[in-house]
């Protein structure tokens, strides 16, 4: 999957530090606005942002229902079992588990269920399915700790070099280490996150 926009904004950042920023496009905001939002993606197991027709995978295990791995599901734009396409009305989408209705059951199987749909949050707060707060709030608490702990300076020497067009760049080992432990979530952030954490058993998705 293509790398995803951050959920928080530079403005975000700035009032959570309570100043402007003077260079809001460098590579020192954009590694605490990523690396912050990364660290939220990565405890929940959920890619957040808005992601259109993603295919998933399962395997059948002769039950009625399946539960997808993405929050929230927006759409679910089709379902195919053994390669053939399943008729919506032979099924029913409650938040994130599909249920089919018509009596049949899935098929048992190895990755032979192809389940494609839309899920994830909008990046505009003037969406009504827009990121909610608290995920916005952690992610912006740990991308303060980087701002602050990496150094708004950028003669800090963080940065061992940086392509600006593409943004990429490479990260002393100093200051990697700086990130990895200012990303790292606190307890009190793992429990206002938890109500939306997804852990796999297998490939089949439970509520945290």
């Amino acid at each position: 999957m293509a790398e995803q926009d951050p959920f928080i904004s530079v403005a975000d950042l700035e009032a959570g530090i309570g100043e402007t920023i003077a260079l809001p496009n460098s590579l020192e905001v954009k590694i605490s606005l990523d690396s912050a939002c990364q660290a939220v993606r990565t405890y929940l197991n959920q890619t957040i942002n808005l992601v259109e027709d993603d295919p998933e995978i399962h395997s059948g295990r002769y039950g009625k229902k399946i539960r997808l791995r993405q929050r929230p599901v927006r759409e679910v734009t089709s379902v195919v079992v053994d390669g053939t396409v399943i008729d919506p009305a032979n099924y029913s989408v409650r938040g994130d588990i599909i249920t089919l209705i018509d009596g049949s059951l899935w098929w048992t199987g190895n990755d032979n269920v192809v389940i494609t749909y839309s899920h994830g949050w909008d990046l505009s707060e003037a969406s009504d399915d827009n990121v909610p707060s608290d995920i916005r709030f952690v992610a912006l608490s740990i991308a303060k700790r980087i701002w602050n702990d990496l150094g708004a300076d950028a003669a800090s020497g963080a940065i061992v070099s940086e392509t600006i067009g593409d943004y990429s760049y490479t990260l002393s080992e100093a200051a990697l280490a700086t990130v990895t432990s200012a990303s790292a979530l606190s307890g009190g952030e793992q429990s206002a996150l938890d109500p939306y954490r997804i852990e796999l058993v297998g490939d089949t998705p439970t509520q945290y």
